[in-house]
């Protein structure tokens, strides 16, 4: 009978000491006083530059009235998939309303982005198909693109002319995917290209619009339309978690992309739909930004501000009123030594290591937000610039 050389747990505790030693260890902070930009985290009061709540609507009041009156008459939890019990009279009025304000035949609502993504290359993807993904997509486009049971081809970040390679020698159906901006740097995709990549090739063209949603484009309605990318060949999958402050996703394209969701991608099919109060948030955090896109100007320019106030710190300036601001520090020990200086100071801003990016290109990641002061963007800028010139 063989037998393992070490107990599970022996091989957890190794596995773990393995990634203390290399300084990637992750230890979630306890948060408390809610949603608001301003928190008490591990017992010190700080101002959160970590948060994806870009427009400050986590904790607007139409929203949280939205959510409490749909707690209290509704109940709370959906009871059962979109196939099952699930499919309540919210989430047709929630998806009616976003394929509205983005321009798409369909929305289809998935319980969150990262299901969003493994569904639509579920989806989308299989045995015959090819899907060529950035280098710098997120976790979950890699995911997805392993459950789709399609050949993958990883072309280099941001680099068109690698795609149009890799299109030329690929097998079966072709699907380009990318995020349209990145959630590590802000930076954006060249959509106008891949478009007419994907076009000419006749493939589809799968967008992740969640860090894009409430803040690029008219009104906040992201970068494919900022740039008038659309048609049928083009998927959009934008978020409720970010801009919106609520939890959930959609995956937005014509009429047999929606059925295709709804008979193929495994992710949506056995999830529980999302619950009551989550898809009454998430809609009026639409209404809102319907109402007010004003605040995703104030958005765009407390991001440059940022930007500005950092110099040369900030990673590139391409897409400067993106509200994601990345600087690069590169050893992931001195990352996160600077994450709890900062701390200290009473700044929460995120250090971020290996997996998430590449070896030796560990940075602190801030976030801007609509809700943040003048003042605060101004603070944090000046604690980061003073701890890197130790």
């Amino acid at each position: 009978m063989p037998t393992s050389a070490t107990s599970p747990l022996d091989w957890a505790d190794q596995t773990l000491l393995a990634d203390e030693r290399a300084g990637l260890s992750r230890r979630p902070r306890r948060r408390q006083g809610g949603s608001a930009p301003h928190s008490v985290v591990d017992g010190r009061r700080v101002v959160v530059f970590s948060s994806n709540d870009y427009l400050g609507l986590a904790t607007h009041p139409a929203v949280r009235e939205a959510a409490s009156r749909a707690a209290l008459e509704l109940g709370v939890g959906a009871t059962g998939s979109r196939h099952l019990s699930g499919c309540h009279a919210a989430i047709d009025d929630l998806e009616e309303a976003l394929a509205g304000f983005l321009g798409t035949a369909t929305a289809t609502v998935a319980p969150s982005g990262y299901a969003a993504n493994v569904a639509i290359l579920e989806a989308l993807g299989g045995p015959d198909a090819t899907i060529l993904s950035d280098a710098g997509n997120h976790a979950s486009l890699i995911d997805g693109c392993r459950a789709s049971r399609s050949r993958v081809a990883v072309y280099r970040h941001r680099e068109v002319a690698d795609l149009e390679a890799r299109l030329a020698v690929a097998a079966g159906r072709p699907i380009v995917v990318t995020d349209s901006v990145f959630s590590m740097d802000g930076a954006s995709a060249d959509l106008a290209a891949l478009d007419r990549t994907a076009r000419r090739h006749g493939a589809w063209l799968v967008v992740d619009e969640a860090h894009a949603l409430g803040t690029t484009g008219p009104g906040g309605r992201g970068l494919c339309a900022e740039l008038g990318i659309g048609g049928d060949h083009v998927v959009r999958v934008v978020t409720f978690s970010k801009a919106l402050g609520a939890a959930g996703a959609a995956v937005c394209g014509s009429e047999p992309v929606r059925r295709l969701l709804l008979q193929r991608g495994r992710a949506l099919i056995f999830s529980t739909a999302p619950p009551h109060p989550t898809m009454a948030a998430a809609r009026a955090a639409l209404g809102v930004l319907i109402a007010e896109p004003e605040v995703v100007s104030r958005l765009q320019e407390r991001a440059r501000s940022l930007r500005l106030h950092l110099g040369p710190a900030a990673l590139g300036g391409e897409n400067a009123s993106s509200p994601i601001v990345a600087v690069m520090i590169g050893d992931p020990w001195r990352a996160m030594a600077v994450d709890a200086a900062l701390w200290e100071r009473g700044y929460l801003v995120q250090g971020v290591r290996p997996p998430t990016v590449e070896p030796g290109t560990s940075r602190l990641r801030l976030v801007a937000s609509a809700a943040h002061s003048e003042a605060e963007i101004e603070g944090v800028a000046a604690a980061i610039r003073s701890l890197l010139e130790v």
